[in-house]
């Protein structure tokens, strides 16, 4: 169960990666198409409406992907640290890395989020050039949300390597004689 979740959790984290590049790329790959569909029904938008309305759309749906992400994490890393704390009891390192995997989405939740958000929806129809003081403070905070983000993924692969060599596993695994 244990590798389950960790697995589950850094399947999750990376699936979320892939989706928030691929929505925004898409916009621009739906709009080369030319679906004849398409093309008529944002024919009468002014050039490059149809592309600020996409991007839009793309925004708003990681924008909610993030905040439904960091509080599954947050249900799920409770649960994990749990079951280490219960399962593998001596390891002590075990119990503290997956505390700080919570810990890291627990602060992404409740602090950078919001504000990427709350960012976000400033600039969304704002024109990038020149640019506003707020597309600098955004760009931080979503470096910031990246670097923590890998630091969390590289901790979950470390726990993993860690648990499988644990003897408190291979104990676990054995049939009663």
């Amino acid at each position: 169960m244990t590798f389950f979740l960790i697995g589950g959790w850094l399947t999750g984290t990376a699936l979320m990666w892939v989706v928030a590049t691929q929505n925004f790329r898409r916009v621009d790959a739906v709009l080369a198409e030319s679906r004849p569909e398409l093309k008529q029904r944002i024919s009468p938008m002014p050039e490059g409406d149809a592309r600020l309305v996409l991007r839009f759309l793309a925004s708003e749906l990681n924008r909610f992907y993030f905040r439904a992400w960091g509080a599954a994490q947050l249900v799920l890393g409770g649960i994990l640290l749990a079951l280490i704390w219960w399962t593998f009891r001596s390891d002590l390192r075990a119990r503290m890395l997956v505390g700080s995997m919570w810990g890291i989405t627990a602060v992404l939740l409740i602090f950078i989020v919001p504000r990427l958000v709350q960012l976000g929806r400033q600039i969304d129809f704002v024109p990038h050039v020149p640019s506003p003081p707020q597309i600098v403070v955004f760009w931080r905070l979503h470096l910031a949300y990246t670097l923590a983000d890998l630091v969390k993924f590289a901790l979950g692969i470390w726990v993993s390597i860690r648990l499988a060599g644990s003897p408190e596993l291979f104990r676990a695994n054995q049939k009663p004689e």
